[in-house]
């Protein structure tokens, strides 16, 4: 990200400073940062932090587009936006952390990202599942994670549909897993066999993004 850019970004409110911190390795959690809390517990939306490598939140637009799966898999597929809302859906409330420390508590509402994995047949030479966003961003994360009961396609959040700075019309939520890895305004997803690097990973960010307490 050039200076212009970074400054059109941070002007736009979709960059948080200290998001922008190498993880060069699995790193700890870092310092935490204060934020606003509700009586529920839950970071409001107002007050949820953003980050983007873009200046403003892609729109996509869910009455002509679709998601499609595909990659390594027995069947690709495309569907509908509409719906990651039917059965099944999940519900819980998970942390979302950046490597420099900043963080929300939200409740995610979305489909678990192993039914659709599931439903295209995931070969078995595969290693990573891609995630292509809307503005141009990916990353990829090990078969093993994506089929967690608790890796999720969040359409909603506080109760409330996803607002287009935090991913709609449908992002992935990945409990204990720095936010890069949880990526916004999902287009496609793909099986790959190789050891893909997303965007931030090419650009020294760990491959893992677990965080070590």
């Amino acid at each position: 990200m050039n200076r212009r850019h970074f400054l059109e970004t941070l002007a736009a409110g979709l960059l948080v400073a200290d998001c922008a911190v190498p993880a060069r390795t699995s790193m700890p959690a870092q310092r935490s940062v204060p934020v606003e809390r509700d009586e529920n517990g839950l970071t409001p939306l107002r007050r949820f932090f953003v980050t983007a490598i873009t200046s403003f939140a892609p729109r996509i637009d869910v009455t002509t587009s679709m998601l499609t799966v595909g990659g390594a898999v027995e069947h690709s597929f495309s569907m509908l936006y509409e719906e990651l809302a039917t059965d099944p859906q999940q519900t819980y409330r998970a942390v979302l952390q950046c490597v420099g420390g900043a963080s929300g508590t939200a409740e995610w509402v979305g489909m678990p990202l192993r039914f659709l994995l599931d439903r295209a047949g995931i070969q078995s030479d595969a290693k990573k599942v891609v995630f292509y966003a809307g503005d141009g961003y990916e990353s990829s994360i090990p078969v093993a994670m994506a089929m967690k009961p608790d890796s999720l396609l969040a359409h909603r959040m506080n109760g409330a549909a996803l607002q287009p700075n935090h991913g709609s019309p449908v992002r992935l939520v990945l409990p204990g897993v720095y936010g890069y890895k949880q990526v916004k305004w999902i287009t496609r997803i793909d099986v790959v066999t190789e050891n893909h690097k997303g965007y931030w990973e090419q650009r020294g960010y760990s491959d893992d993004g677990t965080i070590r307490s």
